[in-house]
């Protein structure tokens, strides 16, 4: 069958081509017998002589793809949970890309790929605008299921974190980080709320005059039109 052109194979033909080059017959010349390339010919004949290597490649990539009914899933608990819900550690209430990566493993025991971690955990990221220094939460007690698949190898740091010592000292670093805030952003907060409630309560007693941007109010609201002027045309020299 020769053609100019590449095609798909039956599995027949991938066969009878696998049996013809194992046979000693090059490569080249069944290409363009059976009018595919040299590298395709040569891939079955790599594919024949080590099965297994070729299949557990297949085996890896499916290790770290996740299926649509695991993406929705994932999305999901992204959507109503946290990673201070989750026990991950360092304790935060903000989706980041290596928190992403850690509860892909917890759910699924899989490792996706970044690009795959990047599209499912950039829309629960915190925007730039949104981004507040929130007030510290307290220590959770620690537990054996907190600690790092990495860490929990090691029995010495196993051991330290469980003592009492180690929840010492992250009562003691809450402490600080507490009265850190105090000093710096309680205030700031205090009047950003404040700010806010006065806002709403102006907004509430006079609606028109805070309402959407572009939409006519007062003696202008019964206008027709755009109210926005459209720009003027530049007139064209001749």
């Amino acid at each position: 069958m020769p053609d100019s052109t590449t095609h798909r194979l039956n599995r027949d033909q991938r066969d009878e081509l696998t049996r013809r080059v194992l046979a000693g017959e090059t490569a080249t010349a069944l290409g363009k017998e059976f009018g595919v390339t040299r590298a395709y010919v040569t891939l079955l004949k790599a594919q024949a002589l080590d099965p297994e290597r070729f299949r557990s490649q297949a085996e890896a990539k499916l290790v770290i793809k996740l299926t649509a009914a695991q993406l929705q899933r994932f999305d999901e608990v992204l959507a109503s949970s946290t990673p201070q819900d989750h026990d991950f550690i360092p304790s935060s209430q903000r989706w980041t890309l290596e928190f992403g990566r850690q509860l892909a493993w917890k759910l699924f025991q899989k490792h996706p790929s970044a690009r795959a971690i990047k599209q499912c955990v950039t829309p629960h990221m915190p925007r730039p605008e949104d981004f507040r220094f929130t007030r510290p939460q307290p220590p959770k007690p620690h537990h054996i299921h907190q600690i790092l698949p990495e860490l929990a190898v090691d029995p010495d740091y196993v051991a330290y974190y469980l003592s009492p010592l180690s929840e010492q000292i992250e009562w003691r670093e809450y402490e600080m980080a507490l009265a850190d805030w105090d000093a710096r952003f309680a205030e700031g907060e205090a009047r950003e709320l404040a700010t806010a409630r006065d806002a709403q309560a102006i907004a509430e007693s006079d609606p028109q005059r805070y309402s959407a941007p572009g939409l006519r109010v007062g003696k202008h609201a019964q206008s027709k039109g755009s109210p926005f002027s459209p720009p003027k045309r530049r007139k064209q020299r001749r």
